[in-house]
This record gives structure tokens, sequence and C-alpha cells, in this order.
């Protein structure tokens, strides 16, 4: 039988790491090309691009792998384990002692060769089975995010499908690396340390460097005329060294060559491979990453904070770009950074709100859970030009409707994706904080100064206070919310305690037969009667001190609601069994008709008791004293199914909103405001309604105040999912644009709501120009926001 040659060790390596990852791009390349793309880019030139710039960062990552396999091998080798003593082919008896230290060593090889194996292939399998099941990227941010959000696991929405692909990829995972590390145990010629190619190329330069140095000594000798240069020097050129002479050679040059060698493997053909994979285009450095690799370079070894990908935006910014000069009063304290003082607000008036100093309303934002637009028959019209209602005219929220023809109703306001996002766009008027793993929220931002809606009531002598009743572990709200301006925070655990106490639920009802509480937190029937219980003795007390002579210290209250979270099968026993409309118009004969029906029956619950809170202030006289504004955190698609409701693009994110301010609209009531407005809008037009303190106040944010007449679709804003794709609204019009690649789509999100028209190719030029020119403004404007939060300077002028 032959023997394998010494190298065999080092092919087999680079051999099985090409191969493994080369089928799993090849099996998902389409996945990851309309992911940031189109079916239309799925094109011949993009495909070889991307397979071959993800063979060399491959390369790469084979060769990181080889060297630390080499580092076992070569400490194995160190330890007293000798080979078989032979003597004239007969092999001699095996000393039990070194018997057992051979198979030491091979279970060391296995599990060194199985564990390294597994760490190069688990992020890259990772990775490729969320493109193809969520369309996302695996980063260990995400892991982080599962460890810190470990309690609220089991409350994922995942599918058996996923599960299933999940299994399949990681079974596929583990047999390779299985059968790896078994060849490698078991099989002398798999030794790494049997064969070295800093060893090849230091012989070929010894080689080299004798003859050059023969080659000389001759010529200079005839030169001399101590003897005759052979007529044919190439002969001389080409003698064979001894060993010697060689081994002379070896010793003079090796270490440096070893080092040169050990440089260009390990340095120069990464960095070759970074620099190049930052100049291609972005569409095939997505379709071409190595998620091993990136994360190697961007969270172990810190070698670039962009990694191997292309930089499209650096957060540089002109802040006047953004900031709404046509109505806002301010000083800028840098060209370049959000960061303001707001002194006032100028221009003609959409609609007033009649405020009086002496006697400041109170401020109530109620934030609704997955709130989105058309569960509104009001919101969407009569006319429903995408058939949102299939040709019924049920509406979802009656309540709100109500509510909303007596306010100002914003019925084209858009958010961006998660309820912690929703919290930075609603009190700091930011663009969120552009990650799947983290929000603005992550960690607490405990020792991070920030200034939002809280801080402006409070320096306008309003008490902050948050309720809800969710928990408010989930991203750290519990440390976030009371370390940035409110005083009072309530959460899931505050409500049980004054429920059992002041309503009389017992701890048995909570998940008990009477499911009084759903995995979330406390449901909204609760969460509602403690707030109407807060008001109405907050209000007393504010009466009380007026009658003193006291100043009043009106209230700012932020509540968010929990009950109409994903699944929507969880629900108060009463409401189970009560009786409830017939929405089946809406889910009759549509694949996910059991979603639907959940989904709308428990927003139908959620906004039933919103109608008997805003009804009991009412009564109280409470409302007259209050402003109310009303929105969704977020929108939500059960149409897609409960496990992916980004799917549906449109409804994830345009949101439900309206303004109630009784007795104090005059002529407004009524009034629908169909422009493009963002969440991030509130923060200034509630500071508009209710008076700018007269030293201003201190934002970063890039809201306008809505309060404020400005021309249909001159104003852009941007909305954005980081777990999908961004976009912009001007008008009704919305431009779906990727954070890196080209490709682009326009729609009509009133008229053509689930996408399927692309308006972008019949533009002119210079319209298409136009879109562009706020797509990269959006992409800037996101990335501003991701470098001032992560250096800590977003109330800073200079970062």
């Amino acid at each position: 039988m032959s023997r394998a040659p010494n190298c065999a060790g080092w092919a087999f390596v680079y051999g099985t790491t090409l191969l493994f990852f080369s089928v799993y791009r090849v099996l998902t390349l389409r996945s990851l090309i309309t992911m940031y793309g189109t079916e239309k880019d799925v094109t011949l030139d993009v495909q070889v691009g991307a397979v071959v710039l993800g063979a060399l960062q491959d390369l790469v990552c084979a060769t990181y792998l080889s060297a630390a396999l080499w580092g076992v091998d070569h400490w194995l080798k160190q330890q007293p384990t000798e080979a078989e003593d032979e003597d004239e082919g007969v092999q001699k008896p095996r000393d039990l002692r070194l018997r057992r230290a051979r198979q030491k060593a091979s279970v060391v090889r296995f599990a060194a060769s199985f564990l390294l194996f597994a760490l190069m292939s688990v992020p890259f399998v990772a990775d490729l089975l969320l493109v193809r099941i969520r369309d996302m990227r695996f980063n260990f941010d995400l892991v982080k995010m599962a460890i810190h959000e470990s309690n609220n696991a089991s409350a994922a929405e995942i599918s058996s499908a996923e599960i299933s692909q999940a299994y399949i990829s990681a079974a596929m995972a583990v047999a390779t690396a299985t059968v790896f590390a078994v060849v490698r145990a078991r099989n002398n010629w798999a030794d790494l340390t049997r064969w070295s190619p800093t060893k090849q190329v230091i012989q070929v330069v010894a080689r080299r460097l004798k003859r050059v140095e023969k080659l000389e000594e001759e010529e200079t000798t005839g030169f001399l005329g101590k003897n005759v240069l052979s007529e044919k020097p190439d002969e001389v050129s080409v003698t064979i060294l001894d060993d010697k002479t060689e081994e002379k050679g070896v010793k003079w040059c090796g270490g440096r060559v070893r080092a040169i060698v050990v440089v260009v493997a390990l340095v120069l053909l990464p960095a070759v491979v970074l620099a190049l994979s930052q100049a291609c285009s972005a569409l095939v450095a997505y379709a071409a990453l190595n998620a091993t690799l990136n994360e190697l370079f961007m969270h172990a070894l810190f070698v670039s904070s962009q990694g191997f990908l292309p930089l499209v935006a650096n957060g540089s910014i002109l802040a006047e770009t953004y900031i709404h000069t046509d109505t806002e009063d301010y000083e800028l304290f840098q060209e370049d950074s959000l960061y303001r003082r707001t002194t006032g607000f100028h221009g003609d008036l959409a609609f007033d709100v009649k405020v009086e100093n002496e006697n400041p309303p109170n401020v109530l934002l109620v934030v609704v859970e997955s709130f989105r637009f058309h569960d509104s028959h009001y919101l969407v019209g009569d006319e429903d030009p995408s058939n949102l209602f299939r040709g019924s005219n049920i509406t979802v929220t009656p309540n709100f409707d109500k509510w909303a023809k007596r306010g100002v109703a914003f019925s084209n306001m858009w958010s961006s994706w998660r309820t912690s996002r929703s919290v930075e766009s609603l009190l700091l008027a930011q663009v969120p904080y552009d990650s799947v793993a983290d929000s603005g929220m992550t960690g607490g931002k405990k020792n991070y100064e920030l200034d939002g809606l809280p801080q402006f009531f409070k320096a306008k002598g309003y008490e902050p206070f948050f309720t809800t009743g969710c928990k408010t572990d989930y991203d750290d709200w519990d440390t976030f919310l009371p370390s940035h301006g409110y005083d009072t925070v309530w959460g899931r655990d505050e409500m049980i305690k004054l429920a059992e106490s002041d309503l009389g639920i017992t701890p048995d009802q909570w998940f008990g037969k009477e499911h009084r509480e759903l995995y979330w937190g406390v449901h909204d029937d609760i969460s509602y009667q403690i707030l109407g219980d807060l008001m109405v003795n907050k209000t007393k007390e504010q009466s009380d001190r007026m009658a003193k002579g006291e100043a009043k210290k009106p209230l700012f209250l932020t509540h968010y609601t929990i009950s109409s979270h994903v699944s929507y099968e969880e629900r108060p026993t009463w409401y189970a069994e009560a009786e409830k409309p017939d929405f089946s118009p809406l889910y009759d004969g549509v694949e996910y008709a059991g979603s639907i029906k959940n989904y709308v029956e428990m927003r139908y619950f959620s906004d039933m008791e919103f109608g008997k809170f805003m009804d009991r202030m009412s009564a109280a006289g409470i409302l007259n004293d209050t402003i109310v504004v009303v929105v969704g955190d977020h929108g939500q698609a059960p149409e897609a199914g409960n496990y992916i409701p980004e799917a549906r693009d449109v409804s994830v994110h345009h949101v439900a909103g309206a303004l109630v301010a009784e007795g104090r609209l005059g002529d407004a009531v009524g009034l629908k405001i169909e422009d493009a407005t963002e969440q991030y809008d509130i923060l200034n037009t509630l500071a508009d309604i209710v008076g700018v303190p007269e030293e201003g106040f201190l934002q970063d944010g890039v809201g306008r105040s809505l309060k404020r007449q400005v021309k249909f679709g001159d104003r852009v804003v941007y909305s954005n999912n980081p777990s999908r794709k961004m976009s912009i609204i001007r008008g009704t019009e919305r431009l779906r644009y990727d954070r890196a690649a080209r490709s682009v789509l326009l729609h009509d999100a009133k008229a053509d709501h689930d996408m399927h028209l692309d308006l972008f190719p019949d533009l002119t030029l210079d319209q298409q120009n136009e879109w562009l020119k706020w797509r990269d403004h959006g992409r800037q404007l996101s990335e501003y926001y991701v470098k001032r939060w992560d250096k800590r300077c977003l109330f800073e002028a200079k970062c």
C-alpha cells in the first residue's frame, strides 16, 4: 500500500473546510442575494462574484483553522508519545504505558479537532440558517441578546418548519465535525507536523541563495584569471548542493523566512481579502460574507469595526438637512450634530390646542401594543383603496375611531419595528438604534446623558409617571426609565400588587381559571383600571394644591398596553366567554385565518378597555383637563402568520395615531392629517402645544411639530426595521431600501399596501435621484445615531 504524501493532512483540512463552506453558500446563494436585492439581481456575475469572494474569505478561515490545528499537533508531538519501535520491519511489543499515551493523544486530537471545526462552522451555519428562515444575519450580539433575555425565550414565536431546519443544519454541521475529527484522530497522515509550508519555502530560498553565491564565486574567479568560467554557466547554476551546505543555508535564512511566511498567511492574505471585500459591491460582499471570519475580525481580534463589508454610511450628517427649519426655532451647537436647544416654533397652524399657562393640562401618552393603522376604518377611510377591509364596513377599533373623530387623527403615522425602539422615537424623537439585537434601552444606559419628553415636562413643572401592565425587566426598561426622567415607574409587579390590594384580585386568579394575566404582563382591563384610579387620585391632589394657592404640578403620564401582543391567544376568561362582533369577513378563506381571528379579537378587547377608560375619564371631568395622545408602538401582520410578521412590511410599520383634547381644539375637531408623520414627531408637537420653557429645551431629535401646517409631501419621515429594510415616506409614497445594496422599491402605501407595483422604474432620472438622495440621508442618519449611542455622545456637540 502506497504511503500518503506528507502534505496530505494539510490538503484534508483545507479541502474539507472549503468544501463545507462552499456547499452551504451555494445552497443559500439565491436567498442571500434576494435578501439584499431582488430576483432581478440573481445574475451570473453577481453569483460568480459572491462565490469567488466567499471562497477567498473561506480560504482565510481555513488558514486560521489549520494554524490552530497545527498548534495542537505540535503540542502533542512534544508529549512522551513515542512512535512504534521498528527493527528491520519487525514490530516489537508495545509498552502498555506508551500505548495509553498514544490513545490519550488520539482523544485530545479528536476533541480539539471537533471543537475547533465546530467553533469555525457554527456562526457560518447559523448565519445562513437565519438568512433562509428569517431574512436575518447572525452576529454575536444576537447571542448576547438571547442570554440577556433568556427569561423571555419561551415567548418567542418559532414555527415547526424553522425548528426542523435548525435541527437539520445542526445535524449536518455536527456530522461533518465528527467525521473531520475522527479522520484526524485515527490517521497519522493527518498530523499537520509531518509537513510544513514554511519549511518548503525555507529550503527553496536556501537553495536559491546558495546557487547565487556559487555563481558569483565562479564569475569572480574567472574575472581574476585563476580559472576560466565555464562556457555553460547554466550548468553551474543548477549544481546540486550537498546536505551540509543546504543545512547551513536553512539555518542562515530559516527564522526570517518562517516569519515572512507566517505574516503572509495570517496577516497579509486576510488583509488583502478584507480590502477586496470592502471595495467590492455591497450586494456581492453581503452574499459572500463568511460570518465566522467577520465576527472573528470584529469581535475577537478587533481588527475592523466595519468587517468584510463595504462602508456605505459613516454617520456624517449636516444637521439642518433633518431639522424642520420651516417650523422650529433653535440654536445649533455644531452643524454636524443634531444636539441643539429648541427655543420655539413658528408658522401657520394646522390645528391649535387652547392651553392656559396658569392651569396647564395633564398630558397622557397611550402607546398601544401592535396597533396598526388599518385596524381603524376611520383612518383607512371609506374608499379603502387597498381593500384592507375586504369590502366590509367593519372597524376593529370602534372606540378609538369614536375618540379620533373628536380629536385630530394621524392617518399616515409610521414607526420603526419593535416596542423598545418606539420608546426611543416617542420619548427622544430619534430614529431608533439600528440593531437586531439591541435598542437604545439595552443595558439600561444608566450613565448616559439624555433629554426628551420626561425631561421637557419636568422642566415645565410636570410630574413624569410611567405605567404599563408589561413586565419591565424586558430590555432593561426597569433601569432605563427611572434613570432618564421618570420619577415613578409602575410595571407588571406594581400592577399586581395594586390590583390585589385595591381591586380585589386574588393571587390564584392571575394564571388560574380567570386568566387575569398573560405571559408578558397584566391584561389591559386591569392596567386601564389602575391607570384610571391613578389619574383620579392625581387630579384630586392637583385640585387640593390649587385650592391652597400652590402650583398645580400637572401629570405627564406614559402608558404602554400589552394584551394585544402576539400570539393573541391569552385572554381573560370573562372576555373569552363574552359575545364578540363577527369579524369573519376579515379572515374567511385566507391562509392564516386563525391568527387573524385571534388578533382582531384581542385588538377589539384592547380597544374596548381603552373606550371604558376614556368614558370614565370623560364622566369624571378629567378629559377636559387632559391632552391624550394615542399611538401604536408598532404594527402587526397576522396575515403573514405569527412567526414572521415583518413579511407584510407596511402593516408592521404603519400605525394608528390620534390626539384628543376635549374642549380645546375648536374648529380642528375631526381634522385628519394625511401627510406622513412619525412617532418621533410627538416630542415637538407636545412641546409646541404646552409651550416651550423660557430657556428652551435640549434635544437631538428629527421630529417636527404637527401643530404647524406644511405642504403635503414636502417633508420625508424615516421608518426602519433592523431585521429587514429601511424606508422613507413622502406623502403617501414610500421608498423601501437596503442598508447597503442598491435595490429599492417605491410604492404608494395608501393605494398599494402590499407593494405589488414598483413605481421607481417609471420615474424620470431627476425624480429617481431625488429619492436616492433621501435614501442616502436616511442611511447616514441611522448610522449617526448608532455611533452617537455607542460613543455616549448624543448630547454633545462633538463626538
